[in-house]
């Protein structure tokens, strides 16, 4: 029996080249809409560069998981490095999106240019903090630990590791997908990874209103925030609401077991962004539009 679940079939199934063609799909959208916000908006320093990490990482997400169809062609070393950055990289960009939101609420007036001053630099600080949080467990394991430590769960009031500690290949996603997906060998080493997503889900929620109420129709903050949260709803319905019938499974049943609750998460990520984008470039054509976010 795996850790994730019942273990389906015997031995590594054949990875659907649809799911595949999905994750490439999103990885290259991502990227798209990083070009677009380079060359079509007016953002700039911050503004640009926090929406900016983000769409990178979520563009290197979507890849790592395509690059796990290849398996032991592109080398289980480059796998678990590319599952450690997976991790760690996205735990810290997550964060980043509350100061991009905040400076955005700001430049369109949607809040007074004083409490938005104050809003900037809270979530910047906040975002900052946990980035150093998450990169500073990681220079403890890897230069203060000792061996016996780094194999250990606890790291204090640090979070778990993630660079240092021990990676394994996810057997349930090799056995239901093929798909060589490599994470922490141990549990405790996911706790508070996902805190950054989170946190950006319920503020771009909470700011959603705000601009839903302040600016035109449709309101796309606030819808992308909904999508997300709906998609991350669904990719985290239980296995007897994806079918868990046993014995040989076609590439279609693969996909809606694992790969389409995973896809779908990660394609109402990329509309999220989109929706962020659409939100900025419908500020920058507002008469309302600051340059600077000053009090």
């Amino acid at each position: 029996m795996s850790d994730h679940g019942p273990v389906l079939l015997s031995g590594a199934a054949a990875p659907s080249r649809l799911a595949t063609a999905g994750y490439w799909t999103i990885a290259l959208g991502h990227l798209w809409v990083l070009r677009i916000h380079a060359l079509a908006t007016g953002a700039e320093a911050m503004l640009f560069a926090t929406l900016a990490l983000v769409e990178v990482a979520l563009a290197l997400e979507a890849a790592v998981y395509a690059i796990g169809s290849l398996g032991t062609r592109v080398g289980l070393p480059l796998l678990t490095l590319l599952g450690r950055i997976r991790l760690l990289g996205a735990a810290m960009a997550w964060p980043w999106l509350l100061p991009w939101v905040s400076e955005l609420s700001c430049r369109c007036r949607v809040v007074s240019p004083g409490n938005g001053v104050f809003l900037v630099h809270v979530t910047t600080a906040l975002a900052g903090l946990m980035t150093v949080f998450y990169f500073w467990g990681e220079v403890q394991l890897l230069v203060f630990a000792s061996p016996a430590s780094k194999a250990s769960d606890s790291m204090g009031c640090l979070p778990s590791p993630v660079l240092g500690g021990q990676f394994r290949l996810d057997k349930a996603d090799l056995e239901e997908t093929g798909r060589a997906v490599f994470v922490p060998a141990q549990g405790q080493a996911r706790r508070g990874l996902y805190a950054g997503a989170g946190l950006a889900l319920l503020g771009h929620l909470g700011f959603g209103l705000t601009f839903a109420a302040n600016t035109g129709f449709p309101p796309w903050l606030l819808l992308g925030a909904l999508l997300v949260m709906l998609g991350r709803s669904f990719g985290q319905l239980p296995a007897t609401l994806k079918g868990q019938e046993k014995g040989a499974l076609s590439d279609w049943r693969i996909l809606w077991r694992r790969e389409a609750p995973r896809l779908v998460v990660r394609l109402c990520e990329l509309i999220w962004i989109w929706c962020c984008m659409l939100e900025l470039q419908r500020c920058e054509v507002s008469g309302d539009w600051l340059p600077v976010c000053v009090a």
